[in-house]
């Protein structure tokens, strides 16, 4: 099952185009994951843009997201319903900001 994982912080298309791209062969059924447990920071546009290339443009069966930050949870399920694909996005283990906190 193909695996990316987050870097601490994470914004722009360019960036989510990048790493939907470190994926390689077709993903047409596949379950992809998103670890991001390492992850303090993202952006709107940057959690859209992987939900749009996994998601739509690539076909995977289900984008499962661990370990999300409250916002970028959000943002992932904002940019799904947008899309029509919310039903193919699961987030387990969300972060609370208290949570991240040292």
């Amino acid at each position: 099952m193909p695996t990316l994982v987050l870097p601490s912080m994470v914004a722009g298309r360019d960036l989510a185009d990048e790493l939907a791209q470190r994926i390689d062969g077709e993903l047409d059924g596949a379950e992809v994951v998103v670890d991001s447990r390492r992850l303090v920071s993202a952006s709107p546009s940057f959690s859209a843009q992987l939900v749009k290339r996994l998601l739509q443009d690539r076909h995977a069966r289900v984008l499962r997201v661990q370990g999300a930050p409250d916002s970028f949870a959000d943002y992932l399920m904002d940019a799904a319903r947008r899309l029509g694909v919310e039903q193919r996005l699961e987030v387990t283990g969300r972060q609370t900001a208290a949570s991240l906190a040292p």
